[in-house]
């Protein structure tokens, strides 16, 4: 007879893993550090610097916690708002530097929506060849023109000759 001891079935049973790597520091105070942070203008890249996160721990806390994606949203926000509300005041008399406000709010509003100015435009030729760049030559049949219109060419033709040479 086969006895059953309960501290075998301890023995036998499939062990939990332990998660490999260091646990992680987030914790919503990060999050609302990084929106008071925002809220004084700064870009969410200088903000998370300013509160000790790397780019790559932005974004991966941004994929893992809901929350903290909505911190992030909140701390654009708010970092438009400052920009904005710089700008009124800026029209309303107050002093500063309007070049900065625009860039700030230029580059908020773009960021947001994924757009840059940074644009790369490539000119390519036949199968990705040089461009085959051919000078336009016209031709002018004289004998087919009127004794004035061609006194008018001979005039035009003159006064090129003449401000090249200048």
């Amino acid at each position: 007879m086969l006895l059953y001891n309960m501290s075998m079935k301890s023995a036998f049973a499939p062990k939990t893993r332990r998660r490999s790597g260091r646990p992680t520091l987030y914790t919503p105070v990060v999050g609302q550090q990084l929106i008071e942070a925002m809220a004084t203008g700064l870009s969410l890249e200088a903000a998370a610097a300013q509160v000790g996160l790397s780019p790559r721990v932005v974004f991966d806390w941004q994929q893992k916690h809901p929350e903290f994606l909505q911190a992030v949203q909140e701390g654009r926000q708010r970092a438009l708002l400052f920009w904005e509300r710089r700008a009124i005041a800026m029209a309303e008399g107050a002093p500063g530097n309007a070049q900065l406000v625009m860039l700030a709010l230029k580059n908020r509003s773009r960021a947001a929506s994924g757009w840059h100015d940074a644009q790369r435009l490539e000119h390519t030729g036949t199968d990705g060849g040089p461009v085959q760049v051919q000078p336009v030559v016209t031709q002018i049949d004289a004998t087919k023109l009127t004794q004035e219109q061609r006194d008018a060419l001979r005039a035009a033709i003159l006064t090129i000759k003449q401000s090249n040479v200048s």
